[in-house]
C-alpha cells in the first residue's frame, strides 16, 4: 500500500480517495438516509395513530433534507483536502505605511490571510444554513398543511384563517432569521451593530414598506374583528365571492365565474363590506312577464304555484314574495323574491337555475309562456297625402 502515501501536490494520494469516497457515498444514499431520519423524526413528535402521515411526510422533506446531508457529507469529504488547501493563499490583510512599517489599527490585522480553506469553509457554512433553513420551512409548512386539513374536516374556519397566516409570519421570521445567521457566521457581520443601525434607519424603512406594513396590519386587524372567516360570501367594491385565504398582504377571494381575486387586506379594513354568510341567505330578485289575455283565475294561479314551488325547494328560506305589479308594455309583470340559503354545501348558482326552471314550467303548464314585444306595421297613403287638402282652380 506504499503508493497510498505517493504525494500529488504536497499530499498523499489517500487523502484523495478519502475524499473521493466519501463524497460518492453521501450522493448515492443521501435519498435513502433522508428518508430514513425523516420518518424517524416524525415518529417522535407524532403519536402511532397519525403513522399513516409519515410517508408523506419523508415524501415532502426528503429533497431539503437530503442537499442538508449531502452538504455535510460534501464538508467532511473536502476538510481531508484541508492541508493543501490551507496552503493556497488568496489575499492578506497585511497594512504597512510607506516606510514599510506595520501601524495603528492596522496591528490587529496584520499577518491575518484568507485561504482557500477559509474561502470553502464559508461556502460551505453559507450553504448548510441555507439547505437547513429550507429543511426547517418545508417541515413547518407541512405541519401547517396538516393542521389546516384537521380543521377543515371539523369545519373550524377560524382555525383554517388563522393557520396560514401563522404559517406565513414563521416562514418570514425564519428566513429573516437566517439572514442574520449568514451575515454573522459567513460574513463576519456585528450583527448587534447592524440591528442597532437598523432602528436608526427604521423611519426610512418605514416609509418605503408603507403599503406593505399597512396590510400586514389589516391582516391581524381581520384576525381580531373577524369580519368574515374562510368560506364566507362577502361583497366588497363591486367583487363578490367566496373566501379562500388570509394573507400577509391580500385576501384570496373566488368569484362565482370561478376568478380568483386578490384583494389588499387594506381596503378589506377601509371600505364598506357586506358579509352575505352572517345572514345565512342571499335575496335573489326578478321580474317576469305574463302575456296579456289570461283570466285573473291564471294569473292568480301562476303566482301561488310559484310560490309554493320556491318555498318548497330544501335550500331557500322563508316565504317568497310573488305579486302581479304593474302593466308594462308587451307583458303583465310579476314580481318575484326570495332568499337562497349560503353554507348549505349547494351553490347559490345552482340553487337559482333549479327555481329557474321551476318558474319557467310553471308559465308554460298554467299559461301560456312568456311574451316578447312586437310591432304592427299599418300600411296605407302616405300622410302627407291623406291630410292635405286638395286645391281648387279659381276662375279669372
Amino acid at each position: 500500500m506504499e503508493f497510498l502515501k505517493e504525494q500529488i501536490f504536497g499530499l498523499a494520494l489517500l487523502f484523495y480517495i478519502r475524499f473521493a469516497i466519501i463524497l460518492a457515498v453521501g450522493f448515492l444514499f443521501k435519498g435513502l438516509i433522508s428518508k430514513f431520519l425523516s420518518k424517524y423524526v416524525f415518529k417522535i413528535f407524532t403519536s402511532a395513530k397519525e403513522a399513516d402521515h409519515s410517508e408523506s411526510f419523508a415524501t415532502h422533506i426528503k429533497k431539503p433534507f437530503g442537499n442538508f446531508i449531502f452538504t455535510i457529507f460534501a464538508y467532511i469529504a473536502v476538510m481531508q483536502l484541508a492541508t493543501l488547501l490551507d496552503d493556497v493563499n488568496l489575499f492578506s490583510n497585511r497594512v504597512k505605511t510607506i516606510d514599510g512599517a506595520i501601524t495603528g489599527s492596522a496591528k490587529a490585522l496584520a499577518g491575518k490571510q484568507f485561504t482557500l480553506l477559509d474561502l470553502v469553509e464559508r461556502i460551505f457554512f453559507f450553504v448548510q444554513i441555507f439547505t437547513f433553513t429550507n429543511m426547517l420551512v418545508k417541515t413547518l409548512s407541512y405541519i401547517f398543511k396538516t393542521l389546516t386539513e384537521k380543521a377543515r374536516e371539523k369545519n373550524d374556519k377560524e382555525r383554517q384563517q388563522l393557520l396560514p397566516l401563522l404559517r406565513d409570519v414563521l416562514r418570514v421570521l425564519v428566513w429573516a432569521g437566517m439572514v442574520f445567521v449568514i451575515l454573522g457566521a459567513v460574513f463576519k457581520v456585528n450583527v448587534a451593530a447592524l440591528i442597532a443601525g437598523l432602528g436608526v434607519g427604521g423611519i426610512a424603512i418605514a416609509f418605503a414598506l408603507k403599503d406593505s406594513l399597512e396590510n400586514l396590519l389589516s391582516s391581524f386587524m381581520i384576525l381580531l374583528d373577524k369580519p368574515f372567516v374562510i368560506g364566507d360570501y362577502i361583497k366588497i367594491s363591486g367583487t363578490e365571492g367566496n373566501v379562500e385565504n388570509v394573507g400577509f398582504r391580500s385576501t384570496l377571494i373566488r368569484t362565482p365565474d370561478k376568478t380568483l381575486v386578490s384583494m389588499p387586506n387594506r381596503n378589506l379594513i377601509s371600505n364598506s363590506l357586506e358579509n352575505y354568510s352572517e345572514r345565512g341567505a342571499k335575496r335573489v330578485k326578478m321580474v317576469i312577464g305574463a302575456e296579456y289575455g289570461l283570466s285573473v283565475a291564471q294569473l292568480k294561479t301562476i303566482v301561488a304555484e310559484i310560490s309554493k314551488r320556491i318555498e318548497g325547494h330544501e335550500n331557500t328560506m322563508g316565504k317568497p314574495t310573488v305579486n302581479v305589479d304593474s302593466f308594462a308594455d308587451s307583458a303583465i309583470a310579476i314580481n318575484v323574491a326570495y332568499f337562497v340559503k349560503l353554507g348549505t354545501g349547494a351553490s347559490f348558482e345552482s340553487v337559482k337555475e333549479a327555481l329557474n326552471f321551476e318558474i319557467y314550467e310553471v308559465m308554460y303548464q298554467y299559461g301560456t309562456g312568456f311574451p316578447y314585444p312586437t310591432q304592427t306595421s299599418i300600411e296605407g297613403r302616405p300622410f302627407d297625402n291623406v291630410t292635405s287638402k286638395p286645391t281648387q282652380e279659381r276662375g279669372l
